[in-house]
């Protein structure tokens, strides 16, 4: 079983490329929504600009680590509003399984538009979870509210074009009953720039698989994959790989081919099963991803090892 960003997993007959670009979590944010207060009541209002992982930039938030929240103060008609004197502000949360922890103040100060409020944690590993920010001193203003997903854990590993490069998230090494999704990146052409692989949930993004109360997670991959000219550094008969490794609390009970992957194309939300490959190692002439069946395999423990091959970006998890 894989065990760290550089060792490659388990058995080898020569990993084929393997990259499930799951969107878990890709956690991203998916909306500000800042209410207005009757004419005069307020100067502006407020709005959130973008919420981040600090240790690996992932859009959203990593469970119980520090995430970085951008508030910026508006005039009624949007722009950014520059404030007369120093002006405090409080981040919170509503709804959601969690809690929020740590920093949670900043100060948006005077003669600027904006504050970054750095160390605020959240608790749970959730979609959808609300976040509120409000002023507590200075100048009134409006508060705003943004919905992001928290993942269960993230990884950045840096990469360069035709060095080889296998990522494995030291939050979840393999699968387990509490954490029964995991994601192997293999890139045996490397990459170009950061590579980020995180663990999310399918609520309100996928229908994953779910048996005896365990459910499984999405797992998002992003790497760029042509090299530093825009060539492509992976082809159809030479393809990346991603392996979604499923625990036996979800993935047991038959042979590898009874439990089909989903994957999306496009981060669009158009999630497909996908095909199996023509031949070990290789796409088909049409496809973007397809299962090796050939590679993909069930450990001694009875956990499956889905091998995914692509040449573009994806994420995705077992319905």
């Amino acid at each position: 079983m894989p065990t760290s960003t550089n060792t490659r997993p388990f058995h080898r007959a020569r990993l084929a490329r393997v990259a499930a670009l799951a969107v878990a979590c890709l956690v991203a944010i998916t909306g500000v929504v800042a209410s207005s207060a009757s004419a005069g009541a307020v100067k502006g209002s407020l709005a959130v600009i973008s919420v981040n992982d600090v240790g690996t930039g992932l859009a959203g938030a990593v469970t119980g680590r520090p995430m970085s929240v951008v508030v910026e103060a508006r005039d009624a008609s949007g722009a950014p509003l520059v404030v007369n004197r120093d002006t405090g502000v409080r981040l919170g949360s509503t709804g959601g399984p969690g809690s929020l922890s740590g920093t949670v103040t900043g100060t948006i100060a005077k003669n600027t538009a904006r504050a970054t409020i750095t160390g605020a944690l959240y608790s749970a590993f959730a979609n959808g979870v609300t976040l509120t920010v409000t002023t507590t001193s200075g100048v009134t203003l409006d508060p705003a509210t943004v919905t992001v997903n928290v993942a269960h854990s993230a990884v950045k590993v840096a990469s360069s074009p035709h060095q080889a490069l296998d990522v494995t998230d030291p939050g979840c090494p393999g699968p387990t009953t509490d954490l029964p999704v995991c994601g192997f990146l293999l890139l045996d052409n490397g990459g170009n720039g950061d590579v980020l692989m995180s663990v999310g949930s399918c609520n309100q993004i996928l229908s994953c698989r779910t048996s005896g109360g365990t459910t499984a997670e999405l797992v998002t991959a992003t790497v760029n994959l042509k090299d530093a000219s825009g060539n492509p550094l992976y082809t159809h008969a030479d393809p990346a790989t991603l392996i979604l490794a499923c625990d036996k609390s979800l993935c047991a009970n038959g042979g590898v081919g009874q439990f089909p992957v989903t994957v999306d194309l496009s981060d669009t939300g158009a999630f497909t099963t996908l095909a199996p490959c023509p031949a070990k190692g290789v796409l088909g002439a049409d496809q973007d991803a397809c299962v090796d069946q050939v590679q993909s395999t069930k450990d001694n423990a009875g956990d499956v090892y889905t091998y995914i091959l692509f040449v573009h970006d994806i994420r995705g998890s077992y319905p």
